[in-house]
């Protein structure tokens, strides 16, 4: 974990501390149904900060993420439901479970730039927990000097640790270094045409930050590619593309399909895998990514035969 993942964890062990506390001096002024909101409020957003922070810092193993994602936010909702009783605790627990699901879920299929965008946002509201204390109305009704005052502190508290967190999560995420396609890149001109072979060509498609680059190639019929699936993101990704082609039967270990007429390049994190055909009909093709989720997030792309 780097120092943008470290202080997002160190801001939510604060968060939590400071709503532990808050919510054993006014436990005796809030009904049980407040409590149980209180608490599912807190562990929700919780839930959803750590499992998106982890699903996107652990992408390629889901598995992983869920777990810690689950069990954080489980603690998170047991911590604070157990200062109402037994009811808001086991709502706080099944919530946390809940919501570190999803949130694992979600982190492993965005990019780096939207899980740090809804990561601010759950953070942002995960910190809201603190406002909840002074909007709700008390058990006795009263309203009074002392008693408004006792509102306010809340609130002042509220926007100061919301003030101080957002300003450093601004900093921390200036220390998160995303990878972009750099446009001096070997591979900046892969539909470019090997004029040292006048009768193949090389084609490398690359994947990073959930996108083909490019997501558009031009073949000649009956002309050889040779085509390069470069992984650069931290996840597998792959290419699946039906086109009537003569297969050469030089692609690397990890494959093709064995469907007539299916091109299939798969990579893991970082790899590379390539693979060797000859279009034989014109017309344009849909190449996708197969991974669940991808294609659904722009993961396309098209192949036109001339």
């Amino acid at each position: 974990m780097g120092f943008y993942q470290i202080f997002i964890l160190a801001s939510l062990i604060v968060l939590t501390i400071l709503v532990l506390l808050i919510s054993r001096n006014a436990k005796n002024q809030i009904n049980s149904m407040q409590c149980m909101m209180i608490t599912m409020f807190f562990s929700m957003n919780t839930g959803l900060t750590v499992g998106i922070l982890f699903g996107a810092s652990l992408q390629g193993d889901l598995f992983f993420s869920t777990i810690l994602a689950c069990i954080i936010g489980s603690v998170a909702g047991v911590l604070i439901g157990s200062n109402f009783g037994v009811l808001s605790a086991l709502e706080g627990v099944m919530t946390g479970l809940m919501s570190g699901m999803m949130g694992a879920m979600l982190g492993e299929m965005i990019n780096e730039n939207q899980s740090i965008t809804l990561v601010r946002i759950f953070l942002f509201l995960s910190i809201s927990t603190i406002f909840l204390f002074a909007i709700l109305p008390r058990k006795n009704g009263k309203e009074n000097l002392q008693s408004k005052w006792a509102t306010l502190k809340p609130l002042l508290l509220g926007l100061f640790i919301a003030s101080y967190f957002l300003g450093g999560v601004t900093f921390a995420e200036k220390q998160v270094k995303i990878k972009e396609p750099s446009i001096h890149n070997n591979h900046s001109h892969p539909i470019a045409e090997d004029k040292q072979a006048i009768d193949s060509k090389d084609i490398t498609i690359q994947t990073i930050n959930m996108k083909y680059t490019p997501k558009e190639i031009v073949l000649k019929k009956d002309q050889q590619v040779n085509l390069t699936l470069n992984n650069q993101d931290n996840m597998e990704h792959d290419i699946e593309v039906i086109i009537p082609n003569l297969n050469e039967g030089t692609q690397s270990e990890h494959e093709h399909s064995s469907k007539e007429n299916m091109i299939h390049l798969h990579a893991k994190s970082k790899e590379t895998q390539s693979i060797k055909f000859t279009p034989t009909t014109t017309g344009s093709f849909e190449f996708v990514c197969t991974v669940p989720g991808h294609k659904e997030l722009g993961m396309v792309g098209s192949i036109i035969v001339r």
